[in-house]
């Protein structure tokens, strides 16, 4: 299917890599910076085949269009994206809300020297 359909299946895989690391990140961070996302099979604002990833006021675009054939490089892009924007300073590890990304809880403990 993935062969008969290329652009839906990117969609489907922008959209799970926006969606892995902004979970991962609210799952782990209470009080840091908020990231949030949003895409084009829900809101009318964003582009056609396209995942919107929202960092304090700045936004992240990415569409099919773009990301077709590399696909696997849309989630470590959007992680250093998101990483580069974050203000962690006072945030804490947020408990108890699923498997919690080990890479924002590493980002927390760095950015809060001396707070367990």
């Amino acid at each position: 299917m993935r062969a008969r359909y290329p652009r839906y299946y990117a969609q489907k895989d922008l959209l799970g890599a926006a969606e892995s690391v902004v979970a991962g990140y609210q799952r782990a961070v209470a009080g840091g910076t908020p990231v949030s996302m949003s895409h084009s099979w829900r809101d009318p604002d964003v582009p056609d085949e396209s995942v919107q990833v929202i960092v304090g006021g700045e936004r992240l675009l990415l569409t099919v269009e773009e990301w077709l054939g590399r696909i696997e490089l849309a989630k470590p892009h959007v992680m250093s994206w998101v990483s580069a924007r974050v203000h962690l300073e006072g945030a804490k590890h947020r408990a108890g809300r699923g498997r919690a990304e080990p890479y924002w809880h590493e980002a927390v403990r760095r950015a809060n020297p001396g707070r367990r």
